[in-house]
This record gives structure tokens, C-alpha cells and sequence, in this order.
């Protein structure tokens, strides 16, 4: 069976009317279907740090099965998935920012091991780190966004989806996808400004 057909709306439909009566077989069929895409949106978002983000991928398909209820089947199952997933990723974060710092900044230790070797590692390590604190603040300006906001920005810009793709996930035309992309990359621009991120 290809992909499109087992996203397709009457699929997903059934998927949705299984796991929502415990069937033990769909939940398999549902965490196969979805955990790659989730493993490496996910991945993504949090340094590659693999045991994390196999955390939040069971975070997240943990949170979807408490809350089938609230999937309308508006738009596809994954789509919903990866709402739920920002979710997780973004409590994570502020989870993060509210502990004691010693540690809890992540800059990438490996790019750190390199800059060291090469000697001249001072203002480096400072580039690093800066970049670790943009990388922060855009989180937590994206975190901000209304969760349409949040699903259209990633689907263009960290997944690369065209506007089209992007109308059929959502529900929504094409050209209606063109002014919430306009609308919400507006909001990001001001969320940003205010956290002075604003290049």
C-alpha cells in the first residue's frame, strides 16, 4: 500500500475509529505509520539529541491516544501528530529555562570539541553560544504563535513543504495557506523584536 493511501481521510478516519475502541493492532499499525516522520521532526528540533527526542516521540504518541476524542479529522492524522509534537517539544524547553542554568544550555559539544582543537576557540565558543540563544529565542517566539501559526511556519520552512502540500494537510486553499504564512510570519517577526532577536 503506498503512503497517500494510508493517509488518505477514509483511512485515517478508520485508523482513528480503531484506536479509539483500544484496538491493540491499530496502535502498532499508528506508531509504525508515524514515529520515523516524528522521530526526525522532532530530532531536529532538539540538537539530535536521539534519546530525547525518542522521549518526546513517545510523549507525543502517548498524549495523541489520551486525547483521540479531540481529533476531528479536519486535517491529517500527522498533522495533528506534529501539533502535539511542538507541544512537547516547546514544554520541554520551558521546562529547560525554568532549572538552574549550570548545564542546561545545550550548544553543540561536538562543533565545542573542534573549536578546541583548533586554539583559537575563545570568540568561537562565543559564536556558539550566541547562536545556542537565537536558536532559544526563536523557540520561544515560535512556542508564542497561535498553534495554525506555529503548523504553517514549520511545514514551509523546517520541513520544506510547497504552499500546495501545505493546503492539502491543512484543509485549507492555497491561497488561504499564502496570507496565514504572510500572517504568521508577521507574528514571528514581532515576537522576536520584543525578545530583541530581531536581526
Amino acid at each position: 500500500m503506498k503512503v497517500a493511501d494510508l493517509t488518505s481521510q477514509s483511512y485515517e478516519a478508520k485508523l482513528v475509529e480503531k484506536l479509539r475502541s483500544g484496538d491493540s493492532t491499530a496502535m502498532e499499525e499508528f506508531y509504525n505509520l508515524y514515529r520515523s516522520r516524528l522521530y526526525t521532526l522532532i530530532s531536529g528540533q532538539v540538537n539530535r539529541d536521539q534519546a530525547l527526542a525518542e522521549d518526546l516521540v513517545q510523549e507525543t504518541f502517548l498524549a495523541a491516544l489520551d486525547s483521540l476524542d479531540k481529533f476531528r479529522g479536519d486535517s491529517h492524522l500527522y498533522t495533528w501528530l506534529r501539533s502535539i509534537a511542538f507541544h512537547k517539544v516547546n514544554d520541554f524547553y520551558r521546562r529547560q529555562a525554568r532549572e538552574p542554568k549550570a548545564g542546561n544550555s545545550s550548544p553543540d559539544f561536538d562543533a565545542m570539541k573542534q573549536l578546541e582543537q583548533t586554539g583559537d576557540d575563545k570568540p568561537a565558543t562565543l559564536t556558539v553560544l550566541e547562536f545556542e540563544e537565537i536558536r532559544q529565542s526563536v523557540r520561544q517566539a515560535l512556542g508564542d504563535l497561535p498553534q495554525d501559526y506555529q503548523e504553517v511556519l514549520v511545514m514551509k520552512y523546517l520541513e520544506g513543504m510547497p504552499v500546495l502540500e501545505i493546503s492539502q494537510a491543512m484543509g485549507r486553499s492555497p491561497k488561504s495557506v499564502e496570507g496565514l504564512l504572510a500572517r504568521a510570519r508577521k507574528a514571528m517577526r514581532d515576537n522576536l523584536a520584543a525578545n530583541g532577536q530581531e536581526r
